[in-house]
């Protein structure tokens, strides 16, 4: 996906945080590399630009297979991230399979407003079928159950309520795999809650978000910007 999907809710949490929404290498409008990336891979370019922007120790967000990326980044590069928030985990051990990814998103298709379907299709077809298949293969062979208790930093694992992607046992399976986790639940929300429910999103992990802000050194917790 691109950063399209996040734009609703980086605007809801913009009035109190810095917020950053990235197109990866194949992905939205960026250049297209020769092939796919691995998942490990495109979590060395998400480190390479918090380098670049010189990001002091920031929260990465990542929703569905973005919340793969987001573990690699973190286990990968301890005391880069002050927190992490994934939204939508993927991929559910019991549908770790084209197919049954493909039946959970047909059906999450049903429940999500045509507007965040008309985002899912544009950038898919953005993509093209074939970078498409070999990124889905990518993904079904990274295991979030095994990153993210390497995770040592504060984390926050949000799904919709209606989720059929991210199950409610997966992730809770994935909060009490995390060495500090938690789990918040958007009441009534699909797979894309950036999207379609952004301000109840935001409001959910604001506390997280100042709680992080809270643990760093000499801080304060963060304030409406004027």
């Amino acid at each position: 996906m691109s950063a399209e999907y996040f734009l609703p809710f980086a605007h809801a949490l913009s009035a109190t945080h810095d917020v950053y929404a990235l197109d990866l290498p194949g992905y939205g409008r960026t250049p297209k590399p020769a092939r796919a990336l691995t998942v490990p891979e495109l979590s060395e370019v998400v480190a390479d630009v918090i380098a670049a922007l010189q990001l002091q120790a920031p929260v990465v967000v990542g929703h569905s297979m973005g919340c793969q990326i987001v573990t690699n980044l973190v286990a990968s590069h301890p005391g880069l991230c002050a927190g992490y928030i994934l939204i939508g985990p993927t991929v559910d051990p019991e549908a770790r399979s084209l197919p049954g990814q493909a039946f959970r998103l047909l059906r999450d298709m049903l429940r999500e407003p045509p507007s965040s379907n008309a985002v899912v299709l544009r950038s898919y077809f953005q993509m093209g079928p074939l970078r498409y298949l070999r990124t889905a293969k990518y993904m079904l062979a990274d295991h979030t159950e095994e990153a993210i208790p390497q995770c040592q930093v504060p984390g926050l694992v949000v799904r919709g309520a209606r989720d059929p992607i991210a199950s409610s046992e997966w992730v809770r399976e994935l909060v009490q795999l995390a060495p500090d986790g938690a789990l918040v639940e958007i009441p009534g929300g699909p797979h894309a809650v950036q999207h379609n429910r952004a301000a109840q999103l935001a409001a959910a992990c604001l506390p997280f978000l100042n709680a992080v802000n809270d643990q760093r050194p000499g801080s304060q917790s963060a304030t409406p910007k004027p």
